[in-house]
C-alpha cells in the first residue's frame, strides 16, 4: 500500500521575501517554471497575495503578463493562486463584481487552483469566492489561519472546516504563519478533522521555530494528503521547510512523495547563479522567537513596529513598543496576525506609545477594523477600545468605502482595468513605464519565395484568407499562413508565422476511422496529437473550438482575419 503524500511548491511566493519579490523577473520566472513543471509538484504556488503588488512596484512588471507567461511555460503541473477572501490580492474587501470579474481573468489566464482565506477567519468574507472559483469549475482549497487566540480550541478549527465544506470547499487548508503549531497539536487536529471529513487536508507550516518539518510528518502520518515546502535554496525561517529535506525523511516509506531530486538539484544551482546574477546577499539568520514567554510576539510584527518607529525616529523606544503591542493584540482577541490585521496591530501600538493615554486616537484602519468593514472579530474587542473605535467612527463619513470597478478612458483590456481598480496610482506608473519603453518587436521574417517543386515553399496566393486569431487560455496569437513545403514521409510541410516569426511545421493525418478529423502536428522535435472534438458555431467575433491535445480537451476562440 502506498501513499504518497502531495507536495505543492510555494517558493515564487513563499521563498525568501527578500529576493523572491525583488529579483525574479520575468525571464528567471519562465525559466523557474520551466523547471518547477519537471519536478513532480502536486502544484506550484506561484501568484496573488504579495506577488501581485510586489510585481507593480518592486520588478514594475504587469502581474497578469507575468502569469501569462508562467502557463505558457508549465504544461503539466497546476497552477495555484492565494485569494484574500474578499480582499481579492489588495488591503480592503472589493465589491463582488471586482471579485467575481477579478477571479474569472485570473481563471481564464490559468489558475487551476484557488486558495481562498480570510485575514480574520471569516466565513462571511470567503463565502463569495468560494461560490466564485465553485462556479468557474476550479478546485477550491479554503483555508483556515491558526491563531493563538486562547478561546479557540482545536475543536473550533475541525467545526469551521466543516461549514467552508459545506460552502463547496474541495480541500481545506490549515495554515501556522508564524510556525507556533506543536507536533502534538498537529497530529490532534489532523486526528480530529479525519473523524469527520473526507476532503484531502493540506498543511501549510511555517518554519519559525524549526518544527514545521517534524510536523508535516506528524500530520501525513495521521491523514494530512497535502504539504507546503520550499526550495532549499530560498528557504527561510519565515516560509515552510525545505522540499529537499521532505524528500529524505520520506525516502523509501509509504508517503514518499517521489519528487525527481535531479530536477530539484538543478532548479537550485539555477537559483544560484541568478543570486550570483545579481550579486545577492543572503539576508542574516534570524533567531526564533520565544513562543513559550508570557510577553510572545511574533518576530514580523516586531519588525513592522522597528520600522513605524525610525520613521518617527524613536528607534529607542521598541521594547515600551512592543509591550504595547502585546497588549493591543490582546484587547482584539488574538486575530490571526495576517496580512493587514498585523500591520493594523503594529500602527495603534505605535500610536499608543506617543499618545497621552491609551488609545486616546484611533487609526483609520483600527477604527474600520473593529466597526467590522475588515470581517468579524472571533473575540469581541476590548469595551474600551470598541467604545473608543466606535466613537470615532461615528465622527467620519463611511460611505463608499468598499473597493469598486473603476473604468478609465483608454484602458481597453480588463487586466489593465482590474489591475488600476486594485492599485490605481502603482497601475498608472506602470502603465506610465510601458508607454516610455515600449517592447520591441521583432521585425517579421518572410520566407523565400520559391518556385512550386517539391523542396521549396510554394507562395500562397495572396487573395486566399490566411490568418488565425486563437486565444488559449486568455493568451491571444496571431499566425498566418507563409507557404507550403514540400511533402515528406507523408507529412506535409507548412510555413507558419507566429508571433510575426516563421516557424516551419509538419502535418500528417493519420489512418483513422473516426468521423472527426486527427492530425499529428511535428514543432520544434515535438509531436502534438490533435483531434477535432466540438465546434459552437456563433454569429459573433470568436467561434469556440474545442481540440483534443494529446489526450488533453483544450478550448480555443478562433476568428479569421484577412491579411494582405
Amino acid at each position: 500500500m502506498f501513499l504518497p503524500v502531495k507536495v505543492s511548491d510555494v517558493t515564487l511566493r513563499d521563498g525568501i521575501e527578500d529576493f523572491v519579490l525583488k529579483y525574479i523577473h520575468l525571464e528567471e520566472l519562465i525559466r523557474l517554471g520551466e523547471l518547477l513543471d519537471r519536478a513532480g509538484f502536486y502544484s506550484i504556488d506561484c501568484w496573488g497575495g504579495t506577488t501581485f503588488y510586489a510585481a507593480l512596484t518592486a520588478l514594475q512588471e504587469d502581474p497578469w503578463e507575468r502569469l501569462k507567461k508562467l502557463r505558457r511555460a508549465v504544461h503539466h503541473t497546476p497552477l495555484q493562486m492565494i485569494v484574500r477572501g474578499q480582499m481579492l490580492v489588495g488591503f480592503k474587501p472589493y465589491h463582488k463584481e471586482v471579485v467575481r470579474k477579478f477571479m474569472s481573468k485570473a481563471a481564464a489566464l490559468g489558475i487551476d487552483i484557488f486558495r481562498i482565506y480570510d485575514s480574520l477567519n471569516d466565513l462571511q468574507n470567503m463565502r463569495q469566492t468560494i461560490a466564485v472559483g465553485k462556479e468557474l469549475r476550479k478546485h477550491v482549497e479554503a483555508t483556515l489561519l491558526f491563531s493563538l487566540n486562547p478561546h479557540i480550541k482545536l475543536d473550533d478549527y475541525v467545526r469551521l472546516a466543516g461549514e467552508l465544506i459545506r460552502l463547496g470547499a474541495d480541500a481545506i487548508c490549515i495554515n501556522d504563519s508564524f510556525g507556533v503549531m506543536t507536533p502534538h497539536q498537529v497530529a490532534s487536529l489532523v486526528a480530529s478533522y479525519r473523524k469527520y471529513f473526507s476532503q484531502p487536508l493540506r498543511l501549510h507550516l511555517h518554519d519559525n521555530h524549526q518544527t514545521a518539518l517534524t510536523s508535516y510528518l506528524e500530520g501525513i502520518r495521521g491523514g494530512a494528503e497535502l504539504v507546503d515546502t520550499t526550495l532549499s535554496a530560498l528557504t527561510w525561517p519565515y516560509g515552510p521547510p525545505a522540499v529537499e529535506s521532505l524528500v529524505f525523511s520520506l525516502g523509501g516509506t509509504l508517503y514518499d512523495p517521489h519528487l525527481d531530486v535531479d530536477i530539484l538539484d538543478e532548479i537550485s544551482q539555477y537559483i544560484r547563479s541568478v543570486k550570483r546574477q545579481y550579486n545577492y546577499q543572503e539576508p542574516p539568520p534570524k533567531r526564533s522567537g520565544g513562543y513559550l514567554a508570557a510577553g510572545y510576539l511574533p518576530e514580523p510584527l516586531k519588525e513592522f513596529i522597528r520600522e513605524e518607529l525610525i520613521g518617527r525616529q524613536a528607534r529607542d523606544r521598541q521594547q515600551v513598543a512592543f509591550k504595547e503591542a502585546k497588549k493591543v493584540w490582546e484587547d482584539l482577541g488574538f486575530p490571526p496576525l495576517k496580512g493587514r490585521i498585523l500591520e493594523i496591530v503594529g500602527e495603534q501600538s505605535v500610536e499608543n506609545v506617543f499618545a497621552r493615554q491609551r488609545y486616546e486616537t484611533i487609526t483609520p484602519d483600527m477604527r474600520d477594523l473593529i466597526q467590522g468593514r475588515y470581517g468579524r472579530l472571533y473575540t469581541p474587542a476590548n469595551d474600551e477600545l470598541r467604545r473608543r473605535a466606535m466613537a470615532a467612527a461615528q465622527a467620519v463619513a463611511g460611505p463608499g468605502w468598499e473597493g469598486t470597478l473603476r473604468q478609465v478612458p483608454g484602458l481597453t483590456r480588463e487586466e489593465d482595468v482590474l489591475t488600476y481598480s486594485l492599485f490605481p496610482e502603482e497601475a498608472s506608473r506602470l502603465f506610465r513605464l510601458k508607454v516610455e519603453r515600449p517592447a520591441e518587436r521583432v521585425a517579421p521574417v518572410p520566407p523565400t519565395p520559391a518556385v512550386p517543386t517539391s523542396k521549396g515553399p510554394v507562395r500562397l496566393p495572396p487573395a486566399i484568407p490566411r490568418g488565425l486569431s486563437m486565444i488559449l487560455k486568455g493568451e491571444e496569437v496571431t499566425a498566418r499562413m507563409e507557404g507550403i513545403g514540400p511533402l515528406r514521409n507523408n507529412k506535409q510541410t507548412l510555413f507558419v508565422s507566429v508571433f510575426d516569426h516563421t516557424e516551419e511545421i509538419e502535418v500528417q493525418r493519420p489512418a483513422s476511422g473516426d468521423h472527426m478529423p486527427e492530425y499529428i502536428v511535428t514543432m520544434h522535435g515535438e509531436s502534438y496529437h490533435i483531434k477535432f472534438k466540438k465546434a459552437f458555431p456563433k454569429e459573433e467575433e470568436y467561434v469556440p473550438i474545442f481540440l483534443e491535445v494529446n489526450g488533453k480537451i483544450e478550448e480555443f476562440l478562433i476568428k479569421h482575419i484577412h491579411i494582405d
